[in-house]
């Protein structure tokens, strides 16, 4: 009996770490809120005065999620954090659907970091 617990717990243990390595490696959290939603944004443009990032949001379930929140982090060619920035989606996104919206950020930016901070699920 006591073996069995013991096994029950390590599967659980296990499955709680390899789902938080999943959902960073997927920039989203697990949240009840959110855990349907992914994001994107990979495609930093970069101009003379600015630089721009298509954030992308998708929607992997059969449910609608309005006002989605994302915050997103800037970072410089070293790696330094430039601007820290939120935005948010106030259309719904409908089922196994996405969006996007281009986003402002610092000319300097070389790459940036995207999570899911919100949403109103329906």
């Amino acid at each position: 009996m006591k073996a069995l617990v013991r096994l029950i717990v390590l599967i659980v243990i296990i499955g709680s770490i390899a789902l938080y390595v999943i959902s960073k490696l997927n920039n989203t959290s697990l949240t009840l809120q959110t855990i349907d939603l992914g994001v994107d944004c990979s495609e930093v443009d970069n101009v003379l005065v600015t630089s721009t990032v298509n954030v992308v949001v998708k929607n992997h379930s059969s449910r609608s999620h309005n006002d989605v929140s994302v915050k997103i982090i800037a970072f410089d060619e070293s790696g330094n954090k430039l601007k820290e920035k939120y935005t948010t989606f106030t259309r719904t996104l409908a089922p196994n659907s996405s969006f996007d919206k281009p986003v402002t950020l610092p000319a300097a930016t070389k790459r940036c970091d995207c999570k899911i901070v919100s949403s109103h699920p329906e």
